[in-house]
């Protein structure tokens, strides 16, 4: 395994996590660690290609948290994976846009257009993002699910392709050891997979809101400080506002029917749990969806199998059990 963490500090409220990258023959960078997106992202001032990159044609990615549409050019480059700023563990050959302009959708949450943005880094390492994005599936995008050798001199197959994030970090592969105290539920293939390079659908949960439940799917994403999500019928929330203080909201990881799996619970408002997010939309989506944003990981590690199809939940005992609990094995559903 390889543990990297984050440059930042731990997971916060005021800040999405960081970690070093160095993509081509630019320098050393640190980049915003997003696990509700895939793909690597960066400003025109960042990355310049160079000998050995490969132009791919134009692009684009759009973020649904904010309702940013980032626009550019696609290249594919080695990118280096770094504990700190001077060290490096491993390198992923992979696609990223090279970002020349920031449109926004019409009902965007958090974005103002711009030509030849400055600042940007971000890294994607989430999965069953294509049609959200409106990314082509199949390309290789996610630098941690995606490497090609190891500074170590060690083969990379022998770092298994998926990673582990804590509230601290993360950990690329996974070993018996350290997933003994997960719940793991299995993913459902997508149909965009390839032999050679699977696809997963997004993770299934059931959400309960003032005891009106319904089940649908969850995404962990340590993009974004609030939880939003779109209600099962019957509640008494209203689209396109926010949860008003006292709405009880209850996940479960992936239903209610019993262990092994993960739950946990908050009253909004009330800030007695530290995952409690900073507030909860409440959106149109289509279907039952809750993205929970990073506060999740105040409570639990997140795990994700890319080989074999599997996330994985494991309580970090920070917190009372009172606001979650893992039951850890295999949901078989």
């Amino acid at each position: 395994m390889l543990d990297i963490p984050f440059a930042n500090g731990p997971i916060a409220r005021d800040r999405v996590p960081h970690v070093w990258l160095r993509l081509g023959a630019a320098a050393p960078r640190r980049f915003g660690m997003d696990t509700g997106s895939t793909g690597i992202v960066v400003a025109a001032e960042h990355f310049v290609p160079a000998a050995g990159d490969e132009p791919v044609g134009p692009g684009r990615l759009t973020y649904n948290s904010s309702g940013r549409i980032l626009i550019g050019e696609r290249w594919i480059t080695n990118v280096v994976i770094q504990r700190d700023e001077r060290t490096p563990l491993a390198t992923a050959r992979v696609e990223v846009l090279r970002v020349t302009r920031i449109a926004c959708l019409e009902q965007a949450r958090d974005c103002r257009p711009e030509r030849n943005p400055r600042g940007v880094a971000f890294m994607g390492v989430g999965f069953g993002r294509n049609g959200a994005q409106g990314t082509e599936p199949g390309v290789p995008r996610n630098p941690f699910t995606s490497l090609t050798a190891l500074a170590s001199g060690a083969s990379p197959l022998s770092i298994r392709p998926g990673y582990i994030v804590t509230r601290t970090g993360v950990q690329l592969g996974m070993t018996a050891e350290r997933t003994r105290n997960f719940a793991f539920v299995k993913l459902a293939p997508s149909p965009e997979s390839r032999p050679g390079a699977p696809e997963w659908q997004t993770p299934p949960m059931t959400v309960s809101i003032d005891d009106v439940a319904g089940d649908g799917t969850i995404l962990v994403d340590t993009g974004i400080n609030y939880m939003f999500l779109s209600p099962p019928a019957g509640t008494r929330l209203r689209r396109g506002t926010h949860a008003p203080a006292g709405t009880r909201i209850a996940l479960y990881m992936p239903d209610r029917r019993g262990p092994p799996g993960a739950s946990y619970g908050f009253v909004v408002g009330a800030q007695e749990s530290p995952l409690q997010p900073d507030h909860v939309d409440v959106v149109h989506d289509r279907g039952v969806f809750v993205n929970t944003g990073r506060m999740f990981l105040q409570g639990f590690d997140y795990l994700y199998d890319a080989a074999g199809g599997y996330v994985g939940y494991a309580w970090n005992g920070r917190t009372s059990n009172a606001f979650g609990a893992v039951t850890p094995g295999l949901a078989r559903r």
